[in-house]
């Protein structure tokens, strides 16, 4: 194929099939596209090449590919106007180029990331300044497109995700078959591999939480959706004050049992605690704020009048119950 201007034809195409083309290299493909019919077969057959490709796929079959524009563009003609191996040459080349280029800008454009949190819970900072706080036993594959301001977080377990609003900034959070999109917010997610209930939590801003199924539910600062994966339903509650709590140790209990109270303590401190059944029904209004756990212990002992025994390998909490 001819070149055009400083820029070959092969290029234009590709930067005009992914939308990067200006306005003076869209004019260039349109007049090119108009010098002759086989030229607007040959740029319509390679447009429907693009539009069924997938860019995740590195398997290209550039023979097929020619011979299904070398047969459409030469259907029904009695002269063919290029011998059959330029045409398979410039097919083949235009090929490349245009999947070379949709590769680079569509895909190797993107930063790879990706975060692990074993045994203690990390944070993590992302190009754009958004934050993903990893509970322990999670993960986070991140993809980020920095030239487009957007981003999609692939996540098992639990994170918090702090997102500052920006114009165009979009990311859009993965678990399995559900979508948490995000509308400039912070938000905790709860989504563990070997647990049936996916659930949602947000503190500021608001975010969409749906599958490819389901229009779901938009949720609010302080509200919770929870997304049930035997019956695939989404419901609504009011989201708990210590969602984030493993990472800021910061607890607020109004009017809560106390087998509630010790379960998070449990979970947040990475310790074995076993309350006996008797002090289940107790309830307890308190704060902690950054404490460590000896501290709270203390603190619950000395308010419900009970005995805290830290054995090493558990802490076993008794008395003689709550009135």
């Amino acid at each position: 194929m001819n070149g055009n201007g400083t820029h070959d034809i092969e290029d234009l195409i590709g930067k005009y099939l992914s939308g990067e083309a200006s306005v003076d290299e869209q004019q260039s493909v349109e007049y090119w596209r108009n010098q002759s019919a086989v030229n607007q077969k040959y740029f319509e057959h390679l447009k429907l090449i693009y539009e069924n490709s997938k860019l995740t796929d590195y398997s290209y079959d550039v023979d097929a590919a020619w011979q299904k524009v070398y047969k459409k563009i030469n259907r029904g003609k009695t002269r063919q106007l290029f011998p059959t191996v330029i045409w398979r040459i410039a097919a083949s080349v235009l090929l490349i180029s245009v999947i070379s280029y949709l590769v680079y800008w569509q895909f190797l454009s993107f930063d790879r990331e990706s975060f692990t949190s074993e045994t203690v819970v990390s944070t993590h900072k992302l190009p754009d300044n958004t934050e993903v706080i990893l509970n322990r036993n999670s993960t986070a594959e991140v993809i980020y497109h920095e030239r487009k301001k957007s981003g999609i977080i692939k996540l098992k377990g639990e994170a918090t995700i702090k997102i500052n609003h920006e114009e165009n900034k979009k990311w859009l959070v993965m678990v399995d078959d559900l979508l948490i999109r995000d509308i400039g917010t912070t938000f905790n997610v709860k989504a563990y591999p070997d647990q049936n209930l996916v659930e949602v939590s947000v503190t500021e801003g608001e975010v969409q939480f749906y599958s490819k199924e389901d229009k779901g539910l938009i949720l609010q600062a302080g509200e919770s959706g929870i997304y049930d994966k035997t019956t695939r339903t989404f419901s609504r509650s009011t989201a708990s004050p210590n969602v984030q709590s493993y990472h800021t140790l910061v607890f607020t209990f109004d009017d809560v049992d106390l087998k509630t109270i010790i379960d998070q303590l449990s979970l947040v401190y990475n310790r074995k605690i076993t309350l006996t059944e008797n002090l289940y029904p107790c309830r307890l209004t308190v704060e902690f704020n950054q404490e460590n756990l000896e501290t709270i212990l203390a603190i619950i002992e000395e308010t419900l009048n009970l005995t805290v025994n830290d054995t090493g390998n558990e802490i076993i909490i008794s008395g003689e119950g709550c009135p």
